[in-house]
């Protein structure tokens, strides 16, 4: 005796899908539209805050806050991205704007937490590019 598929879940061709599958793909895809529309507005406020907490000398516990806080976005950045990733994803819209909200978290991660250049280096470079005005 052949074992069959549920009628609900197969058998699928290469041309059509069944009802229940169908249903719980546009689901997920709406749930996810959802939560990567929230998290990806994180990066907004993040920046707003960062305006307000570390362009004045921020305490090395504010700055190791940030870094954590942006490191944890990235690794849920990391989990969305993971069947996003994939050519055949049906919301390239949606993988999308997961990847260029990972871009703006990293470039928040190298902007406050990389070795900054000394007022030195940074008069040298000036006085490099622009000698007349020194």
């Amino acid at each position: 005796m052949r074992a069959s598929v549920p009628p609900a879940f197969g058998p699928v061709s290469s041309t059509s899908s069944t009802p229940a599958i169908s249903r719980l793909q546009k689901r997920l895809l709406a749930e996810a539209r959802e939560v990567v529309e929230q998290w990806s507005g994180f990066v907004s406020a993040l920046a707003k805050w960062e305006d307000d907490h570390l362009l004045d000398n921020p305490t090395p516990e504010v700055l190791a806050d940030h870094k954590a806080t942006v490191e944890r976005c990235l690794a849920f950045g990391r989990f969305l991205s993971f069947g996003m990733e994939k050519p055949d994803f049906p919301d390239p819209e949606l993988a999308e704007m997961v990847s260029a909200t990972q871009s703006a978290l990293q470039d928040s991660l190298r902007m406050w937490h990389t070795p900054r250049m000394s007022k030195a280096e940074s008069d040298r470079i000036l006085a490099v590019c622009f000698p007349d005005e020194s």
